[in-house]
């Protein structure tokens, strides 16, 4: 079948979850910010886990931002004190390293990686493994969930907030392993999915949390299946981008409760242009709901697997073999 290897990965996903409640992984991230300013540093999928938890970091005081390596020759300078975690899952990124490069002497390196034998990890003062396992389909899962994870833990903890914690994160992975079990909402993902195959193009639009994850679903369904995706904040979606929505096109919303005003007001606007419409994440209104439902903490990482679901089968309505799409290999030379 199209895409085996990755949805497989997207099946593993619970139990990569469960390995990193069991690690002291987001302990010692935690431990390698205390005090300081935090640049995370990535390219594709983990420029947004970055983004995800730069906004983490922010909203507990601390300073933090998010760089795309390849832009670090450009947008250096007012990082040089930050501590930088750098983001890979191969760790082999020529990217990345080349951005270590251009930013040292950072006063410390954190690496996340999948390879602690990686050359990323070498270079790092503190190595820390994302417990994802092995990953060979090209677009990133477990590699993307399990950083997020940590991450966002990581970030609870430099804030003092418990709610995100071992017990939590096992729950979240006992939902979205029974609703992966149960077939009827990955069936309704399917639907979606060939739904959406057609589509001219696809807007995903979140607020808060949601903006880095509506990126990330945009670029998984680029890659996995060859139709035109863009993620906005959905606030600023209404500043001119809304005008691409008519009925050949679609709108995915990434909503939970804080956000839910300010992403259901695009929706709301894309029904008078026909266009189709769904929601990740939690009700909002008459729209279609796709994906497993999971309490707070972690429910981020319930919303990223609806959304490589959602890629996959988009894929599969195309014809598209996502888990080698044309023209991507799993690190960039």
């Amino acid at each position: 079948m199209l895409g085996a290897r990755f949805e497989a990965e997207i099946r593993e996903q619970p139990a990569a979850w469960r390995r990193v409640a069991d690690s002291d992984a987001a302990v010692r991230l935690a431990t390698a910010l205390a005090g300081r300013d935090v640049l995370f540093l990535g390219s594709g999928s983990s420029l947004g886990v970055g983004m995800l938890g730069a906004l983490a970091l922010r909203r507990r005081g601390v300073r933090a931002w998010a760089l795309a390596a390849t832009e670090a020759r450009f947008d250096r300078a007012a990082y040089r004190e930050a501590c930088v975690v750098a983001l890979s899952q191969s760790g082999r990124s020529t990217d990345l390293l080349a951005a270590l490069d251009l930013l040292a002497p950072a006063p410390v390196v954190v690496a996340l990686t999948n390879d602690l034998d990686s050359p990323l990890a070498a270079r790092a003062d503190v190595a820390i493994d994302v417990q994802a396992g092995p990953e060979v389909a090209v677009p990133a899962s477990k590699s993307v969930t399990t950083t997020a994870a940590i991450v966002l833990w990581a970030a609870a903890l430099a804030g003092g907030a418990t709610h995100r914690n071992a017990t939590s994160l096992r729950a979240t992975a006992d939902d979205v392993a029974a609703w992966l079990a149960a077939g009827e909402g990955v069936a309704a993902i399917a639907a979606a999915g060939a739904d959406l195959a057609g589509r001219r193009a696809l807007a995903v639009v979140g607020a808060g949390y949601g903006v880095p994850i509506a990126y990330e679903v945009a670029l998984k369904i680029k890659e996995s299946s060859y139709v035109h995706a863009e993620g906005f904040a959905a606030g600023e979606f209404r500043h001119g981008s809304s005008a691409i929505l008519d009925a050949s096109s679609a709108i995915v919303g990434i909503v939970d409760d804080p956000s839910r005003a300010v992403v259901a007001r695009p929706l709301e606007e894309a029904l008078a242009g026909g266009a189709a419409r769904y929601v990740i994440g939690a009700p909002c209104g008459a729209v279609p709901l796709l994906g497993p439902q999971t309490a707070e903490p972690f429910n981020t990482l319930a919303w990223l697997v609806a959304g490589q679901l959602l890629a996959l089968q988009i894929g599969r309505a195309n014809g598209v073999d996502s888990d080698a799409p044309r023209g991507l290999r799993k690190f960039v030379l």
